[in-house]
Order: C-alpha cells, then structure tokens, then sequence
C-alpha cells in the first residue's frame, strides 16, 4: 500500500507539472500574435512548499503580462538541497534548468505543438483556457474565498485524490492536495505588482550547459525505469480496484467524479510512459 501511495503522488505530479507547462506555454507566440498569460502587467509571489520530496520555497516573476516568467523552486530534505530548479520563458524562447546539475533543456520547440493545445481550448483567452484544463481534469469552481486581501476563484479538482486551488488573476496562490493520503501544500506568503524586472531574470545563468532537444523533459522529471513501470500497472488498474481505494481516501467523492478522474488518469498517465 505504501508503494502504491508513493506512485500515486508522483503520478499526480507529473500529470499537473503536465498542466502547469501546458498553461505556461501559453505566453508564447504563434504567428507574432501574443496571447496575455495574465491581465496584470508583471509581479512576484513568494510560496512556501510542503511536499512529499521536501519542503522549501517558491518564487514566481514576470513582466510584460507573462511575456516573460521565470519560477524559482527550490526544495530540501533531512537539511539538505535536493532540488534547485528554474523555469524560464523569455518571448519564443523556454528553458527547464537545473542549478545544482549545472545544466538546462532548451525546449523551445514544442512551444508551437502546446501553443495550437492552449488556442484550442481557449483562443486568446488564457484565462478560459486554464479553466478549461481544469475542468478537463474533473475541476470545477465551487466559490470565492479571500486570500492575502486577493478575492480569489476556489476550485476542486478530483482526480486520484482531492485539490483545492485558490487563484487570482490566472494565478495560483494556493494549491493544497490530498493523494492517497499523501499531503501536499503550496500557499503564497507574498505578492508584489508594478515591478520592473533585469533580462538576466529570464535568461539562464552563465556556465549552465544547455541541451536543445524535448526528450530529455522526461528525465527533468526523473521518470525512471521502475516508474515507469508502475505507471503502467496503475494504468492497469480495474476501475472497481480504482474506485474501492479512492473512496478509502475520500468518501465524499460521487460516482461520476471517480469515473471521470479514472478515465483521466488513463488518458493522462499515457504521456509518461
């Protein structure tokens, strides 16, 4: 039980570090026409994390209404770094980097592929866009609710377990999940409008080796043999299987929001493997 534990978390990661770049593609150019990832001009929010791989902080930047981000992650366990990531995007241009490897992926070119993803579901509208993601993964709105004096939209999202996201302004200040009883917490502790930002902000650092190709966004991910292998039998899994340990973790679940979680993590675990 506890190894399936562990696989549900990292698969429920995986399939929303899937969202959050799908999201973030969203910034880039198709055709010189620029599509708004927020309807304010630039910020930066400081989070804490608490998570199964560690805990730490967050730090999002970005100017030009998202034209250009850059999300600094950096997480440690038992004392020590484990993670020291950034993600960059600088116009056309993307980067996943990691600072302790010295190294970063140039993934530049499946910008085109996520972007015709984003202005299928949304047009030009990011925020309906992100919406729609949401809802494709069983989410729906269920309120407001004020966080950091920002009047936020509440949604939940079902699949494999419980998220309940506040978000204002297409960004996400708090995003707190159960998986199989595994916790995890994301929540803003400060936000900053109307700054101005250095290009070195959205470039990677000097020294970093820099690979230009998409297959290694997989091992950013660390998606190992044996992962991989469980992700295949939990795609195996019968929905009756799926459905007895769901209700375990959260009885409150109605049968249509287990199905559609199911059928989405089917779907969606297909990526990784």
């Amino acid at each position: 039980m506890k190894k399936f534990q562990k696989q549900q978390s990292k698969t429920a990661k995986f399939l929303f570090a899937g969202v959050i770049l799908l999201l973030a593609f969203g910034q880039l150019k198709a055709q010189d026409d620029y599509i708004k990832r927020y309807p304010i001009e630039s910020a930066k929010v400081t989070y804490n994390v608490k998570s199964p791989d560690g805990n730490g902080t967050k730090v999002l930047i970005f100017d030009n209404y998202g034209k250009r981000q850059s999300v600094h992650e950096t997480l440690k366990k038992h004392g020590k770094v484990i993670k020291d990531n950034l993600i960059l995007f600088n116009n056309d241009k993307s980067y996943i980097v990691d600072l302790l490897e010295n190294t970063a992926i140039d993934q530049s070119e499946i910008s085109g592929m996520a972007m015709n993803m984003v202005k299928g579901m949304g047009g030009d509208d990011m925020s309906a866009s992100g919406k729609k993601v949401l809802e494709s993964m069983g989410g729906k709105q269920i309120g407001n609710e004020s966080f950091l004096g920002k009047n936020c939209e509440k949604w939940q999202v079902n699949t494999m377990g419980k998220t309940t996201m506040l978000i204002w302004k297409g960004i996400p200040l708090k995003t707190e999940s159960r998986v199989f009883g595994i916790k995890s917490l994301e929540e803003a502790t400060s936000i900053k409008t109307g700054l101005s930002f250095s290009d070195s902000d959205f470039e990677p650092p000097a020294g970093i080796k820099i690979e230009n190709t998409a297959e290694k966004i997989n091992e950013s991910m660390e998606i190992s043999d044996e992962d991989r292998e469980q992700m295949r039998k939990l795609q195996n899994m019968s929905y009756s299987e799926y459905k007895s340990i769901l209700k375990k973790d959260n009885p409150n679940l109605t049968d249509e929001e287990i199905k559609q979680s199911y059928e989405m993590m089917k779907k969606l675990g297909k990526i990784f493997n």
